[in-house]
């Protein structure tokens, strides 16, 4: 049974072009990849264009009492980023604590576990997230 297994980010820089996050993860299956101090040495840079703004839902509902009133609701659309990563707009580069790569591409999985949740949280959030955390 495994003990847990995570990712975090915090982020380092943002301008209208790039975004820039360090990353770092911890294996508690495995003694040499705790990362108990949790150090960030990981990085991941991310084209500002591949942030994908969600589908906005406008909707007038009739309350119980009997006024109007506008629902908005932010839905959250399907990323591809591991084609980004293949077109070169989103770099990984490997933290010290990566314990297991894709085969045909040198990435950290957690480091693209993570992107998941980077996306779907500035589509729910309508900003870049300052720090993530993902636990399996």
């Amino acid at each position: 049974m495994s003990k847990g297994i995570g990712a975090f980010v915090k982020l380092v820089f943002e301008d209208s072009e790039t975004v820039i996050y360090e990353y770092g993860s911890y294996n508690l299956n495995d003694a040499n990849y705790y990362n108990e101090e949790h150090i960030c040495d990981g990085i991941i840079t991310i084209d500002r264009n591949c942030f994908a703004e969600p589908e906005i839902h406008k909707k007038l509902k009739k309350m119980p009492s009997g006024r109007k009133k506008l629902i908005i609701k932010r839905i959250p659309v399907s990323v591809d980023y591991n084609k980004m990563i293949r077109d070169g707009r989103i770099v990984i580069e490997n933290c010290s604590n990566c314990w297991e790569c894709y085969s045909n591409k040198n990435t950290d999985i957690m480091a693209s576990s993570i992107l998941f949740y980077l996306f779907l949280q500035y589509q729910i959030d309508g900003k870049l997230p300052e720090y993530l955390n993902y636990n399996v």
